[in-house]
Formats: structure tokens, sequence, C-alpha cells
């Protein structure tokens, strides 16, 4: 039986930016029952919208604001500290129109960026061709051009937040009990602690239940492709209305994702693959003279709001960031190690359990 100051479940980068904001020495242990950052993380896009998907303002619009602005600060520090590049680009992302039935929604999220950023454009056919001359040329085609949102590579973000935090404990382990006072077992050990974290994505409420917490979190599957296409030139982020992305990553490789399908299941399927690759070629068709280099899958929490909270004297939590993880992920960490040390930001009474209500604003 070890018993440390804290032990953290989840080491997806929710739980790898909370660890990173606390001091260094506190006595931490790190528990994850797969390969650091295997689940949503895996998957992410890495993308930086922190305007992409809000139609009003709300105090998750306001974090997502705070979040994006935190990211560059915070990845120069830890390249500086890790020497691991983690390439975060920002040149913009295109929220694209792609079927006439979504005219109205992209005129009315225009209308609420617009009103809060004057640096928001709406662009017809003849400016889409020049921002991105590979895009499909359908005359009556439209986009939002949000020049601010950026976009990193988690597949480097992860492991240099992990190589950063050297100095806690890790536990590669499934957690097999978790029990007031806080003790947790798992890799057939017992660890206690007087504080604990559930960051556990769509797992948190299987945890939670535990200690007597209600949370509805379900998984969201999704399914991704990366393909290689040197011969594109493409730097901004695409997002198509239909839910379909494509995120330039470096050496002339594409993201493309993400379909969602509520499971908790690692896998592939055809009909995701077919999707993946006929949407992403109706938006940029010289797509379809790449290279497939691979396809596979993450879960993303999936719940009624975002909860960053202390449910319990002790026991704490951060999930629901669904596919904001990336872009959340350093403000969530700053504002909960604030609330692990006695610290509860105005703007966490938000994000509790008991005030949370669901986000009809975001597209979800």
């Amino acid at each position: 039986m070890k018993t440390y100051d804290l032990i953290i479940i989840g080491a997806g980068v929710t739980g790898l930016s909370i660890a990173r904001q606390l001091p260094k020495d506190m006595s931490i242990a790190i528990i994850d029952h797969n390969t650091t950052g295997l689940n949503a993380s895996y998957a992410a896009g890495g993308m930086l919208g922190a305007q992409n998907e809000f139609f009003r303002d709300t105090p998750l619009y306001r974090l997502s604001l705070e979040g994006r602005r935190m990211m560059p600060d915070v990845i120069a520090a830890l390249e500086e500290e890790t020497g691991i590049t983690v390439h975060l680009q920002q040149h913009g992302l295109l929220k694209y129109l792609s079927s006439d039935a979504d005219r109205g929604k992209l005129q009315q999220q225009y209308q609420f960026l617009k009103s809060h950023d004057p640096d928001i454009q709406l662009l017809g056919h003849e400016e889409l061709q020049r921002l991105i001359p590979d895009l499909s040329a359908r005359e009556n085609s439209a986009g939002i051009f949000i020049k601010d949102d950026g976009q990193l590579d988690v597949s480097c973000y992860v492991p240099a937040l992990r190589q950063s935090l050297s100095h806690f404990t890790w536990i590669d382990g499934e957690v097999l009990s978790v029990s007031h006072g806080y003790t947790v077992v798992a890799d057939n050990n017992s660890y206690i602690a007087p504080q604990l974290v559930i960051a556990a994505g769509a797992w948190s409420g299987d945890l939670l239940a535990q200690l007597g917490i209600e949370l509805p979190v379900d998984g969201m599957r999704g399914e991704v492709c990366l393909v290689h296409q040197p011969d594109l030139t493409i730097r901004q982020t695409i997002f198509g209305t239909n839910g379909c992305y494509i995120v330039p990553k470096h050496s002339g490789h594409y993201l493309v994702g993400a379909t969602s399908c509520r499971d908790r299941l690692h896998k592939v399927t055809a009909a995701g693959k077919d999707w993946l690759l006929t949407t992403s070629r109706e938006m940029i068709p010289v797509l379809s003279n790449g290279t497939v280099v691979k396809h596979y899958s993450g879960v993303r929490p999936y719940t009624p709001a975002l909860y960053m909270d202390e449910c319990l004297p002790g026991l704490f939590t951060a999930c629901g960031h669904y596919r904001n993880g990336i872009l959340l992920s350093a403000v969530t960490g700053h504002y909960m190690a604030e609330l692990i040390q006695g610290r509860r930001h105005p703007l966490l009474e938000h994000f509790t359990i008991k005030e949370a209500v669901y986000d009809t604003h975001c597209e979800r």
C-alpha cells in the first residue's frame, strides 16, 4: 500500500495538463490503464478551434477563447523544456458550407462570431478559391474564415507532456476500484491519497459512481484517417458543416476526421472509412491522389456539459471536453490545479456538476 499527496486517474491531455500545473514537490501518482493518451487524445485532430462550433456567447465559449490564447506560451515552454517539437500552426480555420441546407445555420453562426470578433470573414466562391485553390469549386460555396484558430500535432504534444512529468510516479494498470479515503486499487496494488482527480474521459462516470457521484458520461467513438498527399500545400484547417474536417500536418500529411458513434469500442469500420474518404475528397478532390497511411479511432467523453468540479472534499473531476480536449487542455489544467490547491476561480461555478446544463449553442 503506497501513499501520495494526490492521485490522478487518467493520462490523456486533461490529466497530464492538470499534473503539469501542480507543484513539483507534491507526491503525485498518475494512473492509466492504457498507453498514455491512447483514448480521446489518440485520435484527436489537434484543432485549437475556439470559435468553430459556437453560436452564442456562453461561459464555455469564453473558456475556449481563453484556452486558445494560452496555448502558444504553453507549447513554447513545453518545447523548450523537453526538446520535443509539437508543431503548433496558427494559419486559421475555414468553416466550410458542405450543403445548401446548412446555409442558414452558417449565416447565423457568422453573425454571432462577427458581433464579437471584427476579423471574422464570410467568404464566397471567389474568395474561397483565392484562400485555398484546391478547395472544391462549387459556385455557390461559402465559408467562415477564423484567422486566430490553429492546431498542433497531438502525437507530439502528449509525449512532451508526459516527459515534462517524469518526476511524478507513473502506474500503468487498470483501475479495479475506487473508495473513499481515497483508495485506488490498480495493478494488484492499493494506492492512497487524501486528494483524487478523476480525469478518465469516457470512463469517468464509472469511477465516480463507485464514490456515489452520478455523472452521465457516454463514450463517443471517432474514426479518423491519415492521408499523405505531398502535392497539396494547404495550411488552413477545413471544417465542414457536415462534421468532416481536414487538418494539415507536417511533411505533406493530412488528418481527416471524424465519425461519431456512441460506444466505447476501439475499432474502425468499413462505413467509417468510406465516409471519411468520400466526404474529404468532395471538399479537396486532389486528396483522391493521396496515400492513406492509416485508419484509427479514439473514444471521446460525451456528456451533457463540461464539468470541472470538486464533487466531494478532496475529490475532483474534469470531464466532458468531447471534441475540445486539446483546445481546453491548458486552461483546464490551470483552473483545476488552482482548485486542487484551494483557490476556486468564479468561472468554475458554471462547470459544477450541480449547475452545468446542456450546451445547445455548441455543436455536439
